[in-house]
C-alpha cells in the first residue's frame, strides 16, 4: 500500500488533469473555446440556421410570443426608431424548440 498523498501535490495533480482534459476538448471541438460567449445573431440572419422555411416565418413565430424578450430575443431598435430590430441567441432557441409545448412556460 502506498503513502497518502500530501493535499498540495494532490492540487497540483487535479489542476494538471484539467488542463489536459481541457487542451483535448478544445481540439475536439476544432479550436473552440468552451465557454464562448452567447452569440445574438440578427433574425434576418437566423432564420435558415434555427431552420424556418423564410425570415418571415421566423418573424412571425417571435411575433407570436414563442421566443421570449430578454430571453431568447431582444429588440435592439435606436432610440426613437419605430420598427423592432431583433436579435436572436441561437443556442437558447433551440433548446425553446426542443422544449415540449406542454413545458414551455411564458415566463
Amino acid at each position: 500500500m502506498s503513502a497518502p498523498l500530501p493535499a498540495e501535490l494532490k492540487e497540483f495533480m487535479r489542476k494538471l488533469a484539467r488542463e489536459a482534459v481541457r487542451e483535448v476538448m478544445i481540439e475536439m471541438l476544432g479550436g473552440v473555446q468552451p465557454n464562448t460567449p452567447d452569440q445574438w445573431i440578427d433574425l434576418e440572419d437566423a432564420w435558415e440556421k434555427l431552420g424556418y422555411p423564410s425570415y418571415s416565418a421566423l418573424y412571425k413565430t417571435v411575433q407570436s410570443g414563442l421566443f421570449r424578450e430578454g430571453k431568447e430575443v431582444r429588440d435592439r431598435r435606436k432610440p426613437g426608431a419605430k420598427n423592432a430590430k431583433w436579435q436572436i441567441n441561437i443556442e437558447l432557441a433551440n433548446k425553446r424548440l426542443m422544449q415540449a409545448g406542454e413545458k414551455r412556460s411564458r415566463r
